[in-house]
């Protein structure tokens, strides 16, 4: 089972991204990660091991789930009280952090915005570059999942070539009802970058609001 919350938190002057996911029971801990400008500069991991190993099916998914949206919650009340350890960062200025440089992190692009759509079906096709130097990057995780009510949905997952490029198909899920954002998320170490589709009552006429 894989499922998370994803916020952005304000603070001061400062943007982050607060980001809590469980990444199913190879891994059986439930991982927090802050992003400023790209960046990592928090990380939380709290295992559910011993709970794994006595529960199971929808007492397992609902106690995690539960585990899951209080310690997303704990991070951002931490993160907004200042009292967070942050890197590169006292707890004295956490509060009031200037936000990283823009060039930090990755830019992600769709590179057929008009033609990712067809009888249910998406086919998104990603190029990802640094946004530091613009070169691509070949060591990037790329996935895509739809998001409503901080609720998300897995919908594929790819790894970007030698050229930076990654393809990404599947079925539009039932979910993907107007309201939602379908969000394509790319992590390269401690850089991140993030595309995202606010979803109308075509799938066709998606049109991204943000990165």
């Amino acid at each position: 089972m894989n499922f998370g919350f994803n916020s952005n938190v304000r603070v001061g002057n400062a943007l982050y991204h607060v980001q809590t996911e469980d990444r199913g029971p190879s891994h059986p801990y439930l991982d927090t990660v802050i992003y400023e400008a790209g960046r990592v500069i928090y990380k939380r991991s709290d295992s559910y091991e011993d709970f794994a190993a006595t529960a199971s099916g929808e007492s397992l998914a609902e106690h995690l789930h539960q585990r899951l949206a209080q310690q997303h919650q704990e991070v951002i009340a931490g993160l907004e009280a200042g009292i967070l350890a942050l890197h590169g960062q006292t707890n004295e200025q956490a509060h009031v952090a200037t936000p990283l440089p823009a060039t930090d992190g990755l830019d992600v692009r769709l590179i057929n915005p008009k033609t990712w759509f067809a009888a249910g079906h998406a086919t998104l096709e990603i190029e990802l570059r640094k946004r530091d130097s613009g070169q691509e990057t070949d060591a990037a995780d790329v996935e895509v999942f739809l998001e409503r009510d901080r609720e998300r949905t897995p919908c594929a997952r790819a790894r970007a070539d030698a050229a930076g490029r990654a393809t990404l198909k599947f079925a539009l899920p039932p979910t993907a009802s107007e309201g939602a954002a379908l969000v394509i998320r790319a992590t390269d170490g401690s850089q991140y970058g993030e595309l995202r589709f606010q979803l109308k009552a075509k799938p066709r006429d998606t049109a991204p609001v943000s990165k």
